[in-house]
């Protein structure tokens, strides 16, 4: 193996400008990412030439077609950032190139796309995670680290709350172009928040729940975004309700979403962000913000970013010291996926976890199809 490990990116659109970073040659020895990237494709030539330039790859290793990539030996690893349906195609066909892989979520759009992507991670014996970087967002790692010591002794419930703003008072401008295949059944299941952005949050949500989820109940209603030139307004999946329940009934999460017409909140990158809670058997945690800077320097109501904490003894505590700006955790992701190439250590997110959360995803679409039924994760065998 090369003294770095030697990266592929397939796929250079919105989110690629967030995994990039991490192989910025200039911001290695800062945050200890051992790898450089060395190949990149896209259909975009454009952006190619863009990607190129900064990375200093040359036109030789620049490519259109992932195939042609794949055969390169001197490419370790690859980062599969594409649309959901073309995942399963591409992951099989870079682990029987040999090539390490991190593939972005959502992983697949049925169980036994990803079923088969594990598989053939298996018979050849590459590394395989899927890139999940919400575990990563450093105020969720410290608040993860509190659960697991038994700070507020076991999880019993939790909240988590996204807002988002059609127009907002900074974020980024995403062409309808570049996002339109969330909105198709054959890509996403016409799910873009639910399904798609939803994996981050139903991954948080098990993780930090620490008991298997049983059934999902998802509510929804209707909003419309009406876009100039285009005379039908396009139906987006929020506002929605997601109930999570685990077999002991006391104990179950929620997470809800909606989007505005307007709301009030800068970001750096999509115009929404986060809140949640988690309430334990003997204390609480509190995280405001995530994806946008919502609660950045919030000096009243809720809180700065970061986390804070009610203990059993009734004294509040606060650790907003942490990076919680959201570019942070695609590093810190990133990281984890070279340390376990070279370590062997399976990067999160493993292959089986992935397919759990992808079962809950699946889950929670089913239930808006469904008449907002309690919809039992058994139930999923497949897809939708």
């Amino acid at each position: 193996m090369a003294d770095k490990i030697r990266v592929g990116m397939i796929g250079l659109g919105r989110i690629s400008t967030l995994h990039l970073p991490a192989y910025d040659q200039s911001q290695n020895q800062s945050q200890n990412i051992n790898a450089e990237l060395v190949a990149i494709c896209d259909k975009n030539k454009k952006r190619l030439k863009e990607v190129a330039q900064e990375f200093n790859i040359p036109e030789s290793n620049c490519y259109t077609d992932y195939g042609d990539l794949l055969k390169q030996n001197t490419v370790d690893a690859v980062e599969i950032l594409v649309p959901h349906h073309l995942h399963a195609e591409i992951t099989i066909a870079a682990a029987k190139a040999g090539k390490s892989i991190s593939l972005q979520k959502v992983p697949a759009m049925t169980l036994s796309e990803m079923d088969r992507m594990i598989k053939a991670a298996q018979e050849n014996s590459v590394h395989f995670r899927v890139f999940e970087n919400f575990r990563f967002h450093e105020p969720y790692m410290k608040a993860m680290a509190m659960i697991e010591t038994g700070l507020i002794g076991k999880t019993e419930r939790i909240d988590y709350r996204m807002y988002g703003g059609f127009q907002a008072l900074s974020g980024w401008k995403v062409p309808l172009k570049s996002s339109a295949w969330r909105l198709t059944e054959k890509d996403n299941y016409k799910s873009p928040t639910i399904f798609d952005d939803g994996y981050h949050k139903h991954s948080v949500i098990s993780w930090m729940l620490q008991e298997s989820i049983d059934s999902v109940i998802t509510w929804q209603g209707k909003y419309n975004i009406k876009v100039a030139g285009i005379p039908t307004p396009i139906r987006l999946d929020t506002p929605f309700n997601i109930i999570y329940t685990c077999k002991n009934k006391a104990h179950y999460a929620t997470l809800s979403s909606s989007t505005h017409d307007f709301f009030p909140m800068h970001s750096d990158y999509y115009s929404c962000d986060e809140y949640m809670d988690v309430i334990g058997e003997k204390g609480a945690i509190f995280i405001p913000g995530c994806t946008g800077s919502w609660f950045k320097n919030c000096e009243a109501g809720p809180g700065k970013e970061g986390v804070h904490w009610c203990t059993a003894d009734g004294k509040w505590h606060s650790d907003t010291s942490m990076n919680s700006d959201w570019a942070q955790s695609f590093i810190n992701c990133s990281k984890d996926f070279i340390e376990g190439i070279r370590t062997g250590k399976q990067a999160q997110l493993s292959p089986e976890d992935a397919r759990y959360i992808l079962q809950i995803g699946l889950d929670a679409v089913k239930s808006t199809r469904e008449n907002f039924r309690e919809v039992k994760l058994k139930e999923i065998t497949d897809g939708i």
